[in-house]
């Protein structure tokens, strides 16, 4: 009998802590006054830029891959008490090839970490690729790129991966890490 009733109660209790409450919040958004020169989140320098239109569903597509491989249970939906809120002030892709370029590929955005509402940790990824010619102490990051000049993708791939990597302490070990 106390079986029957302390059943419904567990499973309750397992759907409860598997749900989105428990998720950390993931939202993406691009700077709306392009003559800022200030985050509005966390008030540090940004240097502004055009955005690319599909900026905000490539780095948010690029921060769900990493989050999952890093077991990090994540959701867009409002109202996580822990989320990631990532500001893209600038995002130009390239004009030219993998060889040759006429402007290189340039990303820029800060991750705000927020906990119950107040801001954590921030990080920011600003960087536009650079020929080897003008920072050759930067040889092996070019080596580790393939030798080619990146897409705005491909550098934002790499910004999102710096950006989970720095804060993996503090997203904590979601359910795989837990597992392995």
């Amino acid at each position: 009998m106390r079986i029957a009733r302390a059943l419904p109660v567990m499973i309750f209790a397992l759907l409860t802590l598997s749900g989105p409450a428990f998720a950390l919040g993931l939202y993406v958004e691009r700077l709306k006054d392009e003559g800022a020169y200030l985050c509005p989140v966390c008030h540090r320098v940004i240097v502004p830029g055009g955005v690319h239109e599909n900026a905000e569903s490539i780095i948010a597509t690029e921060f769900g891959g990493a989050l999952d491989e890093r077991g990090v249970r994540h959701s867009s939906e409002d109202g996580e008490a822990r989320y990631l809120d990532v500001l893209v002030y600038r995002f130009q892709e390239r004009r030219g090839g993998n060889f040759s370029v006429e402007r290189p590929a340039s990303v820029g955005f800060h991750v705000h970490l927020f906990e119950q509402g107040t801001l954590s940790k921030v990080f920011v990824f600003d960087e536009t690729q650079q020929p080897l010619s003008e920072n050759v102490l930067r040889f092996f990051t070019f080596l580790r790129r393939g030798a080619k000049w990146l897409t705005a993708g491909e550098l934002a791939r790499e910004g999102v991966r710096k950006a989970v990597d720095r804060l993996a302490e503090d997203l904590g070990p979601g359910p795989k890490a837990a597992e392995q």
